[in-house]
């Protein structure tokens, strides 16, 4: 192609057409990136505000050379309330220095390639209040989800995790609490952003399993919170296998809580209901949280299978030679 002087160069068709398609194939795979999943499964664990020292400390450990570095793909910030005017508040609770705090755990995931999660609760001084929550999602729902998404880009965080918990009937929450999962799930995925949500196991409380139909259509990932009342070999609804039944398609959504200040429970292991979810070759893992309390979770062995669970590897597999 030939450029005559003074005048811009003129493209072709089929050049122009190309180019086109370059520039759209670059932007679908910036707008995607956080919704394809980690190689392997998941595997996430919270920094609660009143235990970050010991967070921190414990995400630096090594257990005989593996420890949580190598092990989970998401840290999750437990460090955001809703206001009720829709707005978005650091906790000043428990001593929490706010923004401050937030670079060097990001710094942390930057250098292991774990995606740090804004987490926002529902949590007060006097205990978890949904009404809180409501105000936040349902009556001024377009401003939340905008503070949302603005602070997670300011902070250049990857992505948010929604840990609203309603006790008791709440299924009148249901619409609206769908309406803004599905507005925030669209704005964080076209900024290349990720979404997780907390539910409880079964059919009590809110979120809770009953939603899950409308709610996981629009997450990546989803966080049971069953904790020690769910488990490999538990009877009915409280086995990973009904959980996991329970998501159906989207089973490879789903992060099964587990305690991490439990070295058994459901009169089981933290190594069998370990060893359930790398053989299931779907589900992931919540852990709540960093700080690992029990001895059974700081263990080689523990994070060598957490470890194989993150990557999608089996014991003895070429992957691991």
């Amino acid at each position: 192609m030939t450029q005559e002087p003074g005048h811009s160069p003129i493209l072709s068709k089929p050049l122009l057409l190309s180019l086109l398609v370059s520039v759209l194939s670059v932007l679908s795979i910036n707008t995607t990136l956080a919704t394809e999943p980690s190689p392997g499964r998941r595997v996430m664990t919270w920094v609660p505000p009143y235990a970050v020292a010991d967070c921190e400390k414990r995400l630096n450990e090594s257990f005989d050379g593996v420890g949580l570095k190598d092990g989970i793909t998401h840290l999750s910030l437990q460090f955001w309330n809703p206001t009720k005017n829709g707005g978005l508040q650091f906790v000043t609770r428990f001593g929490l220095k706010g923004e401050a705090t937030v670079p060097k755990f990001r710094k942390w995931g930057t250098k292991h390639g774990v995606r740090v999660m804004l987490c926002v609760y529902n949590a007060k001084s006097s205990g978890w209040d949904w009404n809180l929550a409501r105000f936040a999602f349902e009556t001024n729902r377009t401003k939340f989800v905008k503070a949302l998404v603005d602070e997670t880009l300011r902070l250049k965080l990857d992505g948010i995790d929604i840990d609203f918990e309603g006790k008791e009937e709440r299924d009148g929450s249901q619409a609206p609490f769908i309406r803004f999962v599905a507005e925030l799930s669209s704005r964080l995925h076209a900024a290349g952003k990720e979404l997780s949500v907390d539910s409880f196991a079964y059919k009590w409380n809110a979120p809770n399993q009953t939603w899950w139909p409308e709610l996981l259509p629009h997450v990546d990932g989803l966080i049971v919170m069953g904790y020690s009342e769910t488990g490999a070999g538990a009877e009915r609804w409280r086995s990973y296998d009904f959980v996991k039944s329970a998501a159906g398609n989207h089973a490879s959504k789903i992060l099964l809580g587990m305690p991490g200040h439990k070295g058994k429970w459901q009169n089981s292991s933290v190594t069998k209901h370990l060893q359930w979810v790398l053989n299931e070759d779907s589900v992931g893992v919540a852990i709540w949280d960093a700080r690992l309390r029990d001895s059974a979770w700081r263990t080689k062995a523990t994070w060598e299978t957490i470890k194989r669970i993150k990557t999608g590897t089996k014991p003895g597999s070429k992957s691991e030679e």
